[in-house]
């Protein structure tokens, strides 16, 4: 019994070892929206360009993130929105993040009296790709355009 279990364990083992190596995405961010600023709720759009590395196309299944912009927290999302991008290709992805946090107010403020054209930012997360056994982690520093849209500003 231990001869077969300890045979069964070696098999496993080496047909893991032969799973193709996924390399991570790159992701990009490319723009912030700020979509709706009250005191009850801030959101914002984010457009992602991820970007596949690998030979085979990337069918995602889910992503979660979380972002910092100028030196600020601004919290965490997730999508379970399915896409496919192609292999060696680049696809945009439109996500978007609530925000519900008091410690943001003063910042927000500021956001209203002189809106910056571009933010520093820190995205980091993890992707997750259909019938692969663990997320691929990302992770992306920068600078991006910050866009106001109309009627954003609800006080």
């Amino acid at each position: 019994m231990l001869r077969a279990l300890s045979l069964l364990t070696l098999v496993l083992l080496s047909g893991c070892a032969t799973l193709p190596q996924l390399q991570p995405p790159g992701i990009a961010l490319q723009r912030i929206d700020l979509l709706q600023l009250g005191f009850d709720e801030q959101r914002f759009g984010l457009q992602l360009e991820v970007t596949n590395p690998n030979s085979i196309p990337l069918p995602i299944t889910g992503i979660r993130y979380g972002l910092t912009v100028s030196g600020i927290d601004l919290g965490t999302g997730a999508s379970t929105e399915t896409m496919r991008i192609p292999a060696n290709g680049t696809s945009r992805v439109q996500l978007e993040l609530s925000v519900n946090a008091v410690r943001l107010l003063g910042q927000l403020s500021e956001w209203t009296r002189r809106p910056p054209s571009e933010l520093s930012y820190l995205l980091d997360g993890e992707i997750d790709v259909e019938l692969w056994p663990r997320p691929l982690q990302v992770s992306r520093e920068g600078r991006v355009p910050l866009t106001i849209a109309p009627g954003a500003f609800r006080l």
